[in-house]
């Protein structure tokens, strides 16, 4: 089973004096959710890490607005899948059945001139769903 340090309002959470951790469910959600939120290219490391949200606010809002949010949500959690396999296959007995990512459920985009928020329905390998919220805004 793997393991993150919590994040909590965008700073690392404490669990009395010491730095809490997430496992299971609760990491494939946070996980997401840092993959979603993170502006596309800011890490010099992982340059096709994090999403283009951002490049939604401010602009003309018309019917493939919305299709394109999802679509570019549904390429930030293919990608976040894609590493999750390639790592599996490499060490399996890391990893958690609560912590794989198996299907996308739903992802439901709302854009306003400032603002784009998302919800995305996943199940885990145990057919656990869980939802993560984003909002992107000026």
């Amino acid at each position: 089973m793997t393991f993150s340090l919590r994040v909590a309002n965008g700073d690392l959470a404490l669990s009395g004096s010491q730095l809490d951790v997430v496992y299971g469910t609760n990491k494939l959600v946070q996980d997401l959710t840092l993959w979603v939120a993170e502006r596309y290219g800011v890490d010099r490391f992982h340059p096709w890490f994090g999403s283009q949200l951002e490049n939604y606010i401010g602009g003309v809002i018309s019917t493939n607005t919305q299709a394109m949010v999802q679509g570019e949500v549904n390429r930030v959690l293919d990608n976040y899948q894609r590493v999750q396999a390639r790592n599996f296959q490499q060490s399996p007995s890391l990893y958690s059945l609560t912590e794989i990512l198996n299907t996308v459920n739903s992802v439901v985009a709302s854009i306003t001139y400032d603002e784009v928020d998302v919800s995305v329905n996943v199940s885990n390998a145990v057919q656990q769903t869980a939802t993560i919220s984003v909002s992107q805004g000026a």
